[in-house]
């Protein structure tokens, strides 16, 4: 692999020089994977969940020895069907890279799509040009599907990136149905991982819903400030640049530790800063503020598009940080903020829609970035 320009890499396929260190999570996850336990792995959305997962399952030489993997995310899907067509490209895509034969065995196994695969005229091999019109009984491609999985070759980890999604389909037992299969895989690990938290660990630690007990659970938090510092300190250096460390400190704690963020601002930092020269806080600070003029259109249209009162409430989390209780009198008063009720009524639908998510230790904005940029119109500027 060619060294990048910029060693501040966004997006999830890093290679193992430009991730910082998550030795012990990495660690764990290896371990539960290799000793055949599912894992549950949640933490807010941008914390570097998937980069983990890429640099745990595809840079381990264990791993690529013994085991196949395959990975699919499933945010926008709302059916089974979509469910069952994606896991299902994201196994051809895979078999393709890794195993011509294993693609022809899955392509045979799956009897209810027979005639739905093409084939390169040149090369003679499968195409995928399955549509999603072409699954008309999901449940039983799926099955289909996890029976493959369940006699390949090698051992399969399946990781499934939000999985939470699935509790939102129409279609009614959807947990039930996926618990059955995967219960009685002998020959596949599954990873479960998701940023909707509270709605994950109801779904696996609740005694009422069939995932209940059949994983164990990590949490991936922020990166210890000192090692993060080291290691953006370490890539400067690698490049014949310096690098203070105060900035670095300022902005973790900014983004509260999101790592894409984190990331993206020290990506425009290095950039900004020549060979030879220190980055320093004004580097830094011009990246952030880089991020907010590039937003700031698509922010602008998200206040433009709710409620006069979801608006309020919107702006009085920003203010706040983090809030246990929106509905108090105390919180209300603070704010001048209309009935408890309408609140509740406000929070409901942020909730819905993403902008607002409830965590440990209370209700916060789902974006750092828009929370930034809201404190810069309606507060005091955090940048």
């Amino acid at each position: 692999m060619a060294e990048p320009r910029n060693p501040f890499i966004l997006g999830h396929r890093i290679s193992r020089p430009y991730f910082c260190d998550r030795t012990d999570e990495e660690r764990i996850l290896l371990n539960s994977i290799m000793n055949g336990r599912n894992t549950v792995l949640m933490s807010p959305r941008r914390m570097g969940k998937t980069s983990l997962v890429y640099v745990a399952l595809h840079e381990s030489p264990e791993i690529e020895k013994d085991y196949i993997t395959f990975f699919f995310d499933i945010l926008q899907t709302n059916s089974l069907a979509e469910f069952t067509f994606l896991l299902g490209k994201a196994i051809f895509e895979r078999l393709r890279k890794k195993s011509e034969s294993g693609l022809r065995r899955f392509l045979s196994t799956l009897k209810s799509l027979k005639g739905t695969f093409g084939f390169d005229p040149f090369t003679g091999t499968p195409t995928f040009n399955l549509q999603l019109g072409d699954i008309q009984n999901p449940e039983f491609t799926l099955e289909e599907i996890f029976d493959f999985l369940d006699k390949s070759e090698k051992h399969a980890i399946v990781v499934i990136d939000e999985f939470q999604q699935i509790s939102k389909y129409s279609e009614k037992n959807i947990e039930a149905m996926l618990r059955t299969h995967i219960q009685r895989m002998t020959n596949a690990t599954f990873v479960f991982s998701g940023s909707e938290q509270s709605i994950l660990k109801e779904m696996f630690t609740s005694s009422k819903r069939p995932f209940y007990n059949s994983s164990e659970i990590m949490h991936l938090g922020p990166i210890p400030q000192d090692i993060y510092v080291d290691f953006a300190k370490d890539l400067f250096k690698q490049r014949n640049k310096s690098l203070d460390e105060q900035p670095v400190r300022w902005v973790l704690n900014l983004f509260d530790g999101n790592t894409f963020y984190v990331q993206r601002s020290m990506n425009g930092a290095f950039a900004d800063t020549r060979e030879g020269d220190v980055c320093g806080e004004m580097e830094i600070r011009r990246s952030v503020k880089g991020m907010l003029a590039a937003n700031e259109v698509i922010y602008r249209e998200i206040l433009s598009n709710i409620s006069v009162s979801q608006k309020a409430l919107l702006i009085a989390v920003a203010k706040d940080r983090v809030v246990t209780s929106p509905t108090s009198g105390l919180f209300i008063k603070k704010h001048s903020l209309p009935s408890a009720s309408s609140v509740q009524s406000a929070l409901g639908i942020l909730l819905k829609n993403g902008l607002i998510v409830k965590e440990e230790p209370g209700y916060r904005l789902n974006d750092p970035l828009l929370r930034i940029f809201i404190n810069s119109l309606y507060s005091i500027p955090e940048v």
